[in-house]
């Protein structure tokens, strides 16, 4: 692929500061021997992959680069050159030779884009070609090599009928793309000089283990049919329908065994509560090389790790931090943005892409999701099955329309093998019957909550609306009423008190004492939103609802009497089927609401068909199956909203989006971060805030010094990371509304970053979390800032 000679003189020449391209060459060689090692890439991939690492770099010995890096190491500074050079990933493969197969079609394509400076590399190749040849015969006549011309002029010609066939065959186009993403993996992990993976060889073993502890309480304990049936199953794609409470969790480790593995869930809350029960109940030792958190705080919830843990230091956090973005640890608990954003094809994308190709991943409660999150997934679904993944989806019900969305390509087309999954319904026949419902066809009220809990023996009562502003109106009135041991808990309290809660709730939810047997019974009612609706381990004596839709109401379901050990000779759940008209998506250009009317009238019809008494896990699912088909919802605004979105992100040309615009669209993003001011009482935290701020300008004084060693900086940088989230922890997420529209004004913002900026936003804040002002408060404030720069 590329001449031994040349190489002998150019290997010697600088990739980085401290590496030659030599030995960057065997580094990220080391790091392909450890996939194969694995298990993750056969021979051939190993042997194209192996082409691609030799000759990546090879363009760096050019006079510019190596210009740059001697100046690097004597501490000053010299700029891309872009009159007289060319990216290095450009020149390196005019170094190398090629034949006409689709082998060297791979590899090439992989050289080329391994890097991307500018847009279209192939387009820069043709633009620049004056710039190209006078690099490459610098290059060769530097090292006193002959240089052949008619080599080059052939080149161009491999590299033109190179992109002419890639656009044109799809084939190759993927196998390209799996060998561009290894490339990339590799380079990034032999860089960071560390594990492009780490062995996938503990999971299995570690449930066996949990198993054998449960045993030593109760000789009784063994899988379950649903658990045993993913474990004869981990070779195929599931979809498994079990109510909560059924193990599924245990079920979707076992599926995905000893191999490289994701675990998808809604909410940032059930993803810790996830982690946090892997790491203790499961997964015990060497955390940080089997399991990794990833969301949006991942870095706040390792540091908290190293402040409860003595053993931990701040190497150990970077270190466990960085392994996780590199996504190299073997089981990841995440949210969707973290994983299928690889859909959008944005620069940058191939090496989650071609990671994916050897992973298993498990979706948890498919249909939580609204209409553009859910095409994202199912295009991720479709991709990754292609490619060589494995797919798996857990939930307690499963509407027949999302089942139908994940076999098809477009509207009206018919079902796709490739895409078949294997089906397993727990048996729930003989499960236990846990819910008796009461169905109210009026709006929520507190006076009847109230009523019933003050008649109450057993007083662990959840209550869940549809909406904050809801959930706070009901919560003022019950305390109004004299409930003194009541909790709020939504999504619009600053992130640290928001967190308090959670953990809060986690603890009142537990079904039993330390003793796993007493009931755990505890006198205190919770107002929520529906942040409590999927995956989270709570178990409450009575719960009070708002129907939004079907699956969510079964979901919220399952937070009362989850181990169906309770009574239920009477209700426990009552649910008020009556809502506010303007939370309703009765059209498909509307732009508030958020519940799909069709969905909603559909749920009513069905709940109200059931009617009073107890409710089964039988029951839901014939509803389920029964009312939320492809047929009934074909005139939904979710349908159309999904196609509209399917379609658009599926016909995506490579790099159409940038990375900040796809997510944005994966992210759904509608929410911004504000330092709360209290009309009344000022900036909350304002204390802390300033203590922080003070410390990040420090922090950024010591990483300008010139005089500071690497190793001084690095603990500076870390020092910068560490401040900006708890910094983050005094901030509450509000929407655009909140804010009054799209021209708001801000008090002040305060600068965290080059790139990052906070703003004030005076509003009501107290024990009911935030509240926007009211549009005559607002028309009588004054705000110091009297344009428009400060909008985000």
């Amino acid at each position: 692929m590329i001449d031994d000679k040349l190489y002998d003189k150019l290997k010697h020449c600088y990739a980085k500061e401290d590496e030659s391209i030599e030995v960057h060459v065997n580094n990220v060689l080391e790091q392909m021997g450890i996939l194969k090692k694995l298990g993750y890439i056969d021979d051939e991939k190993a042997e194209i992959l192996g082409d691609a690492i030799k000759c990546h770099d090879v363009g760096k010995a050019n006079k510019y680069f190596q210009n740059r890096i001697l100046s690097a190491k004597e501490g000053k500074k010299k700029y891309f050159d872009k009159e007289n050079e060319v990216g290095h990933n450009i020149l390196s493969p005019f170094l190398c030779r090629f034949g006409d197969d689709e082998r060297d079609y791979i590899t090439a394509y992989a050289i080329v884009n391994h890097h991307y400076y500018v847009k279209n590399n192939f387009n820069e190749i043709k633009e620049k070609e004056d710039t190209l040849n006078k690099n490459i015969e610098e290059i060769y006549k530097s090292y006193n090599l002959e240089f052949d011309k008619n080599n080059i002029l052939d080149l161009y010609k491999f590299i033109s009928i190179l992109q002419t066939e890639l656009e044109e065959n799809p084939k190759i186009l993927k196998k390209a793309l799996l060998i561009l993403g290894l490339l990339n993996k590799c380079d990034y992990a032999a860089s960071a000089h560390m594990d492009v993976e780490y062995s996938a060889d503990f999971l299995q073993n570690a449930l066996e283990n949990m198993m054998d502890e449960w045993k030593n309480k109760n000789s009784s304990a063994s899988w379950n049919d649903i658990q045993k049936f993913c474990m004869s199953n981990k070779d195929k794609n599931l979809i498994v329908v079990a109510p909560t409470g059924m193990g599924k969790t245990e079920a979707a480790l076992s599926w995905i065994g000893d191999n490289k593995g994701f675990f998808i869930l809604p909410l940032k809350t059930a993803i810790n509560s996830i982690y946090d029960r892997v790491k203790k109940d499961i997964v015990t030792d060497n955390i940080s090389k089997r399991v990794a958190l990833l969301h949006g705080d991942t870095f706040n919830i390792y540091n908290d790790e190293k402040i409860n843990d003595n053993n931990k230091n701040e190497e150990d956090i970077w270190a466990y931090y960085e392994k996780s973005k590199l996504l190299s640890i073997p089981l990841n608990i995440s949210t969707p943005d973290q994983i299928f954003d690889f859909i959008f094809k944005a620069i940058g994308f191939e090496p989650k892409y071609a990671m994916l190709s050897y992973s298993k991943v498990v979706i948890d409660e498919i249909q939580a999701y609204d209409s553009n999150l859910l095409a994202c997934i199912i295009i991720g679904i479709q991709n990754i099955i292609d490619i060589g993944g494995k797919v798996s989806i857990f939930t307690a019900t499963l509407p027949p329309f999302v089942e139908d969305l994940l076999s098809l390509k477009k509207a009206g087309s018919s079902k796709i093998e490739r895409y078949k999954f294997v089906k397993n319904i727990a048996d729930i026949k003989g499960y236990k019957k846990r819910h008796n419902i009461k169905i109210l066809e009026e709006e929520m009220n507190a006076d009847l909550i109230y009523e019933h809990y003050k008649n109450s023996y057993s007083k662990k009562y959840l209550v869940v609306c549809n909406t904050v502003k809801k959930s706070q109106e009901i919560y003022q009135e019950l305390k109004d009423k004299g409930i003194d041991n009541i909790n709020l808990l939504h999504s619009k309290f600053v992130k640290l008190e928001r967190k308090e809660k959670e953990n809060h709730i986690m603890s009142v939810g537990k079904t039993y004492k330390e003793d796993n047997e007493t009931i755990n019974e505890i006198d205190e009612v919770w107002v929520c939103t529906q942040i409590v609706e999927a995956s989270l381990d709570i178990d409450f004596d009575y719960i009070f609802t708002e129907l939004s839709d079907l699956n969510g109401l079964f979901q919220r379901l399952g937070r009362i009497n989850r181990k169906g050990a309770k009574n239920i000779n009477d209700h426990n759940c009552f649910i008020f089927t009556e809502i506010n008209r303007k939370l309703l998506i009765e059209k498909e250009e509307s732009t508030r609401g958020f519940i799909d009317e069709a969905i909603y009238k559909l749920s009513k019809k069905a709940i109200l068909s059931h009617g009073d008494g107890i409710l089964t896990e039988e029951d839901k699912l014939n509803l389920i199956d029964e009312y939320l088909t492809t047929e009934n919802m074909k005139e939904s605004v979710f349908l159309k909203r999904y196609w509209i979105s399917y379609d658009y992100y599926s016909k995506l040309y490579m790099h159409e989006l940038s990375a900040k615009d796809a997510e944005k669209y994966l992210r759904n993003i509608i929410s911004f971060d504000v330092f709360p001011k209290d009309i009344n009482n000022g900036l909350l935290n304002e204390e802390e805030i300033s203590s922080i701020f003070e410390r990040i300008k420090t922090a950024k004084e010591h990483l300008n010094d010139k005089n500071k060693s690497r190793e001084e900086k690095k603990k500076y940088l870390f020092e910068l990371s560490e401040l900006k989230s708890d910094i983050m922890k005094y901030t509450v997420s509000v929407g655009l509304y909140d804010l009054g529209g799209e021209k708001v004004k801000y008090l002040e913002n305060i600068e965290i970053s080059k790139n990052t900026s906070i703003p004030i936003l005076l509003c009501h804040y107290d024990e009911l979390g935030f509240r926007r002002l009211t549009e005559e408060e607002s028309k009588n404030e004054n705000f110091d800032n009297k344009d428009d720069e400060n909008f985000i």
